[in-house]
């Protein structure tokens, strides 16, 4: 008498399981971070502008971005043309204008795209697993384990949404004097202008690094912290006897 055996998936096949599991479980947490990310991101940045220059907001202009985005397509012949114009179209904008100088000069203003927008609800649904994986990965053996798992979750997922949020964002200034751009909101932050509009080349890159930082993050803390679902034996079909 022999008895057949089912054979476990691989490893890998439990922790991508499990992460799509954690993504099922808490899409509502996830959902909320991807909307709620952005929002208070924006509203963070439009703070320390209203601190940086003592003025609060007093025009908010909307843009008919469908309405552009389809005369940018009839009327440019050329896709490879076409596709970085659409990705500097507005959605809207929100500033400070001083009208003293006859119809008014804007001290300040954040200017949202929709790719950008796109990207930081992105890193939002990314922070939002990896909190999600954080809460629900095993205890480590010890509080060392614990702190280093956590601690390098932490600083990863810190980072990348630092990294994908500053790039994301489209600020103008009267201390920048230059167009819209990621930059402005180094040169707020306390950037030398110099240094901030050298980095402004490579605001793509960084954004990506970001990303890949926040989805490393998740995998390694799906890896190493293995959510119950990961040590919980699956069910097995009933062993045919031979």
């Amino acid at each position: 008498m022999s008895v057949l055996t089912l054979r476990h998936p691989p490893r890998q096949a439990y922790v991508f399981r499990s992460a799509l599991l954690c993504v099922s479980r808490r899409r509502a947490f996830i959902l909320s971070f991807a909307v709620g990310f952005p929002i208070a991101f924006y509203l963070l940045l439009i703070g320390i502008l209203v601190v940086e220059y003592g003025h609060l907001p007093n025009y908010f202009t909307g843009y008919d971005w469908f309405a552009n985005v389809l005369r940018i397509i009839r009327s440019t012949g050329s896709i490879a043309d076409m596709l970085p114009i659409i990705l500097d179209e507005w959605l809207f904008e929100i500033g400070y204008m001083d009208y003293d100088y006859g119809h008014g000069i804007a001290d300040w203003s954040l200017s949202i795209l929709p790719h950008k927008l796109a990207i930081m609800s992105l890193t939002g649904a990314l922070v939002g697993l990896n909190i999600a994986l954080l809460a629900e990965r095993q205890q480590a053996r010890s509080l060392a384990q614990i702190c280093v798992r956590a601690g390098r979750g932490g600083l990863l997922t810190g980072l990348g949404a630092l990294f994908s949020g500053l790039t994301a964002a489209t600020v103008f200034s009267v201390a920048c004097c230059a167009a819209p751009s990621w930059a402005g909101s180094l040169v707020v932050l306390g950037v030398e202008t110099s240094l901030a509009f050298a980095l402004q080349p490579f605001g793509p890159v960084i954004s990506l690094v970001g990303i890949a930082a926040l989805v490393l993050s998740a995998f390694w803390l799906v890896d190493d912290g293995r959510p119950v679902l990961l040590n919980s034996p699956l069910p097995r079909s009933p062993q045919p006897e031979l």
